[in-house]
């Protein structure tokens, strides 16, 4: 299926999973089985679903035919080159295309100006007043191609401006020129209701080497967080020395954290193609410039896509199959359908359902124990019927010592919960992001006061050192907590036979691991862009705030997760407990009242056997919602997206 097919066929799949997981809530509701963690969870992973996007970014030099590609991979269907791709006309600012359905279609510009802050444009994208807004006609998508042209506006400044606003370094020759051009527009925003959009595509335009070395938002929060990069280079110019310089300083970052997802096109193969060649001797000249890519990039051959956007573009709108063929665009649709959205799937999947799947697992192990004990219970009230006033006796004296089992075993758990929520308390407070903010402020006012490649790298250096030590603090208090919940379990296991599975635990090495790829990636950016870094005061201080503001996000995560853990660690053996002692407190009355008349004992055999009926319905419920998350059916799901794709 093409790349459009396989963004509906995920829609439709995250629909699935949301409808599963309402009815799952529905499920708990009616049984009287939900509890605030488990709701919390379920609300969580449905805004999951909800936000989940695919974004995928395209890096390139001027003049590779980037947005062409843009165009003919997402928008042909408007019957025109919407995005402006000309020769001649290139885009000059970072650009996001989504859909944004709060609000009417529009474009959103960021003035060049606001470099001179050291606010970063996550910052100004929470305030629109920030931003210039022009309105989008969807219905014309003329109208629309002529707002886009706004992207391509630069003006004319003094050359002390540009150095200001960190646009040109200071190898700059004053005396050459009195002004130049720099782009009008430091970042754009484009939303309207185009179908892969809506369905959670976002795509990420980033031109030209000096808008990732100036922006360290790009590099380092946008681009790793895209699920593929598209770097885009020329046929006909092969990897120039700037493609390299692009490819070393900041592709090499993305590739590092995401080897699956970088795809590399090589673009405008129809220039190796002259009316004197044949159509074999076009592919091997096709051929020999993909090895020779491959060779400079070390990259297997198979990451390399020759193809011509434009040629991909025409045909898409002319509905020319063959020439849509010629233009070997599908194998990159391909790429991103079949690696890219798969694992995307996989990941979403991971987060979602298996962690959805586990709690139903436990709501259906505690509908099944209820089930049990209600036919026990029947069969102990049948077996009295042929039993004198004694033996009835003696069950409900049974029935009392197990009472007196289960309100001790409450107390231990409350005894035992109190202990180990003081550890985790104690773990709150070594990786309070408040502390964390601190350090990293410390570390923000020394890095800052030396403007030196050396001061910068030195100064994050020592600033993670502590953050580090905070996790290698926060890893022994874990380690005693767990520990700690291990005995809890342990012991409920083996002296009161209630043997339940543990929830997922804390892993701070989750967080260790971010921390070490945020400094490795800070440190890679600091030497690539060492230059800028130490020349423009602002674009270090952006620098700078990003790796902290990151750090400090790592701890809140890490926070967060701790605080999910202290509510969900026992909360499997305080349902069970609670489970045990209310059928026992149930069955007590229920003996009570059967000894005193064959009447009521006639009647709770009866009632125990309606009861048996809801639960073993109950359990088939969830069955079938248990089976449509675990395994839902893909292929009808695959069949509906191309049925949409064709009406």
């Amino acid at each position: 299926m093409n790349l459009d097919t396989q963004l509906r066929s995920y829609d439709l799949w995250k629909q699935s999973m949301s409808k599963c997981i309402h009815a799952y809530q529905h499920w708990l509701d009616e049984g009287s089985l939900g509890d605030n963690e488990t709701e919390l969870m379920l609300i969580q992973n449905l805004r999951l679903l909800e936000k989940d996007n695919i974004t995928i970014a395209f890096a390139a030099e001027f003049s590779r035919g980037k947005t062409e590609l843009i165009n003919a991979l997402f928008f042909a269907s408007s019957g025109i080159r919407l995005l402006p791709s000309s020769p001649g006309r290139t885009t000059m600012c970072p650009t996001e295309i989504f859909y944004d359905a709060k609000e009417k279609p529009y474009l959103r510009l960021l003035a060049i100006e606001t470099r001179s802050t050291d606010k970063a444009i996550e910052d100004f994208k929470k305030d629109p007043n920030h931003w210039t807004h022009i309105e989008l006609n969807y219905d014309s998508p003329e109208e629309m191609q002529e707002s886009f042209l706004e992207l391509l506006k630069t003006k004319r400044v003094s050359i002390e401006q540009a150095k200001e606003l960190g646009l040109i370094g200071k190898e700059v020759d004053e005396e050459a020129e009195a002004e130049v051009d720099i782009p009008a527009w430091r970042h754009a925003l484009i939303s309207f209701p185009h179908p892969l959009l809506e369905k959670g595509l976002t795509v990420l335009d980033t031109p030209g080497l000096n808008a990732l070395g100036s922006e360290p938002e790009l590099t380092l929060n946008m681009l790793p967080n895209s699920q593929a990069m598209i770097f885009v280079l020329a046929a006909d110019t092969g990897v120039t020395q700037s493609d390299m310089a692009m490819w070393e300083q900041h592709i090499q970052l993305y590739r590092n954290r995401h080897p699956h997802g970088l795809a590399v096109v090589l673009n405008k193969i129809d220039t190796l193609n002259d009316e004197l060649m044949t159509n074999d001797e076009w592919a091997e000249s096709i051929h020999k410039q993909t090895l020779e890519t491959a060779r400079l990039l070390e990259l297997d051959e198979q990451n390399i896509f020759s193809l011509s956007a434009k040629q991909a573009l025409i045909a898409k709108i002319k509905n020319d199959a063959t020439g849509l063929s010629n233009s070997r665009l599908s194998g990159l649709e391909d790429f991103l359908s079949d690696r890219i959205l798969h694992a995307q799937k996989d990941i979403l999947q991971h987060k979602v359902v298996d962690e959805v799947v586990e709690s139903m697992e436990l709501a259906s192990n505690t509908v099944n124990n209820r089930l049990q004990k209600v036919k026990n219970h029947t069969d102990e009230l049948s077996s009295l019927c042929n039993k004198n006033e004694e033996a009835t006796g003696e069950l409900l004296l049974e029935t009392r010592q197990k009472q007196t089992v289960y309100n001790n075993n409450l107390t231990h758990l409350k005894t035992s919960q109190h202990i180990f929520h003081t550890q985790i308390m104690e773990l709150l407070d070594v990786i309070n992001p408040e502390k964390v903010s601190k350090i990293v402020v410390q570390g923000r006012d020394h890095v800052t006061a030396s403007w030196t490649s050396v001061g910068i790298r030195q100064g994050m250096k020592d600033t993670f050192e502590e953050l580090y030590s905070l996790l290698d603090e926060a890893l022994s208090t874990t380690e005693a907590s767990v520990k700690l919940l291990n005995s809890i379990y342990k012991r409920f296991k083996d002296e009161y036979h209630i043997d339940v599975e543990q929830t997922r635990g804390f892993d701070i090495a989750v967080y260790q691991n971010q921390l070490a790829r945020l400094l490795k990636e800070g440190l890679e950016f600091s030497t690539s862009s060492s230059a800028a870094l130490t020349e423009q005061n602002l674009l270090a201080k952006r620098f700078v705030y990003m790796i902290g503001g990151r750090a400090v996000s790592i701890f809140q995560q890490a926070e967060a997760d701790v605080k999910r853990w202290k509510s969900t660690a026992l909360s499997n053996l305080i349902r069970e407990v609670n489970e045990q002692k209310a059928f026992v407190e149930s069955k007590l009355e229920s003996l009570r009242n059967v000894s005193a008349s064959r009447e009521e004992l006639e009647k709770k055999i009866s009632e125990n056997k309606i009861l048996e009926k809801e639960l073993t319905e109950q359990l088939e419920s969830l069955q079938k919602i248990f089976k449509g998350i675990k395994s839902p059916e893909i292929e009808s799901v695959e069949t509906a997206a191309c049925q949409t794709a064709a009406s």
